[in-house]
């Protein structure tokens, strides 16, 4: 479905932007930013003066500069980008996507005329708000076809913003077709390692779950690197991550071996240079403990 320019005209920034956001000042080490990112799970934190006017952006991209230079207690104004590009509060949520596709950022600072930072408006929270509306949908697909139920989410590489969002959906549409609780643990399992992989290795990806009545499949299909050795990759704690990844809290190096013990059925097919496409297959009548 297509979301009306005239539906997307009322929604205001004001009314879905993110007011709960974290301010540090010019003056505060890169190393302390990391830490804050890792522990609240964000990839960007305004720099503010003393009257909370909007002097800059630390993004996740800004303390992987930091952190390859080795520079992390540097402060952050040596790192932040100043020319930052904003939203105002008055801005319709039309406008906003126009400007998310303009420059392809994963977020803004919403600013007021005086140039205060009242918050961020991310592209989490755009879908977040648009999917709790009736008759919206945002990338996503959902049939259902005699006891057939069809999902598919679109999942972009080192998008950490929206990392399991699509398997967190995933979730909720199985719990409203009363799939049991220990089915739909084994499939949040095969589904947000199989997304946490797309967004820390690949470029872009999709996640497809089909559920008939016999068995749940999902399919996780990325453009990227592609997997040289998957019997290496199967290996618990086997990793190419980068260090900065895994500074984050993310590629522990458990994603396929955990994906293979809540499978009933897993095949990997992957080309060096191209991509992967990880396949699972659940059997709701053949429940087995994992």
């Amino acid at each position: 479905m297509k979301i009306p320019k005239e539906f997307l005209e009322k929604i205001k920034v004001r009314d879905i932007m993110n007011t709960d956001i974290v301010r540090l000042k010019p003056y505060q080490d890169m190393r302390s930013i990391q830490e804050i990112m890792r522990i609240k799970r964000i990839d960007a934190v305004p720099i503010v003066d003393d009257l909370e006017n909007l002097m800059g952006l630390v993004t996740v991209e800004n303390v992987i500069s930091a952190l390859v230079q080795g520079d992390l207690n540097a402060p952050c104004e040596k790192y932040m980008v100043r020319d930052v590009k904003c939203l105002s509060p008055e801005d319709s949520l039309y406008d906003a996507l126009i400007k998310f596709r303009q420059f392809r950022f994963g977020r803004f600072p919403v600013v007021n005329n005086d140039g205060k930072v009242l918050g961020l408006l991310g592209t989490k929270d755009i879908v977040l708000n648009l999917v709790d509306r009736e008759d919206i949908e945002m990338g996503v697909k959902e049939e259902v076809k005699e006891e057939i139920l069809v999902l598919e989410y679109p999942v972009m590489g080192g998008d950490f913003a929206l990392a399991g969002m699509a398997s967190s959906n995933v979730k909720k549409a199985l719990q409203q077709i009363g799939i049991s609780p220990e089915i739909l643990r084994r499939v949040a399992i095969v589904t947000y390692e199989a997304e946490m992989n797309i967004v820390i290795h690949a470029y872009r990806g999709v996640l497809r779950v089909r559920v008939s009545p016999e068995y749940i499949e999902i399919v996780a299909e990325d453009e990227g690197p592609g997997i040289p050795d998957i019997e290496l990759a199967m290996q618990p704690g086997y990793s190419t991550a980068p260090d900065n990844i895994r500074e984050m809290g993310f590629g522990a190096g458990m994603g396929l071996p955990n994906i293979k013990n809540s499978s009933d059925e897993l095949y990997i097919d992957s080309i060096v240079g191209r991509g992967t496409k990880v396949y699972s297959k659940i059997y709701l009548k053949r429940n087995r403990n994992v």
